[in-house]
């Protein structure tokens, strides 16, 4: 278990930065607009949630940047998305509280996604991407994930409904098949 969150203050940005250097399968996924639970499901024939930590923090400056917010406090969750046994991505989400208010509160090894997803209410922000260049963020990554040292990539997006918010970070396994 991770004693804080991986920082994951990158250089986010479009497309267009990273997509020379992105590997194509890492490519589809980092691009999709809709759901990327539902899609590593269509890929794999097993898919699990295992929650790495899940704990009220206080919002680091780069998140509260993102998220617009001063709130002192939100519920970061981390998890690990597997797809047939093999970890696939690491998933960071920062959950304000009024976004907790509106149900996505205990959600155990149920896919945050999913239930962003089912609720047509809930409003996709624009997706950002970044290459992982913080060396300490990389090899925890890389731990985690049980990646060699390549390059990482990742994406962001924050979700709304209303004045509640939601960060929602992916990073992707840079070795899977």
């Amino acid at each position: 278990m991770l004693k804080h969150p991986i920082s994951l203050d990158f250089q986010w940005g479009g497309y267009d930065e990273v997509v020379d250097k992105v590997p194509s399968k890492i490519y589809e996924r980092l691009i999709e607009q809709g759901s990327l639970t539902a899609l590593l499901k269509s890929q794999s024939n097993s898919f699990k949630v295992k929650v790495i930590d899940e704990q009220y923090l206080m919002l680091p400056p780069n998140i509260a940047k993102v998220l617009e917010n001063e709130v002192e406090q939100a519920v970061c969750r981390q998890v690990l998305l597997y797809c047939d046994d093999q970890p696939h991505v690491y998933a960071q989400s920062w959950i304000l509280l009024g976004a907790n208010e509106q149900g996505l509160t205990n959600l155990g090894e149920q896919p945050l996604g999913e239930k962003l997803f089912q609720q047509s209410l809930w409003h996709r922000g624009e997706l950002e991407v970044s290459y992982v260049d913080d060396r300490h963020s990389h090899m925890q990554l890389c731990d985690l994930l049980g990646a060699q040292h390549g390059p990482i990539f990742a994406r962001r997006s924050v979700f709304t409904k209303g004045s509640a918010k939601v960060l929602v970070c992916e990073i992707f396994n840079n070795e899977i098949k």
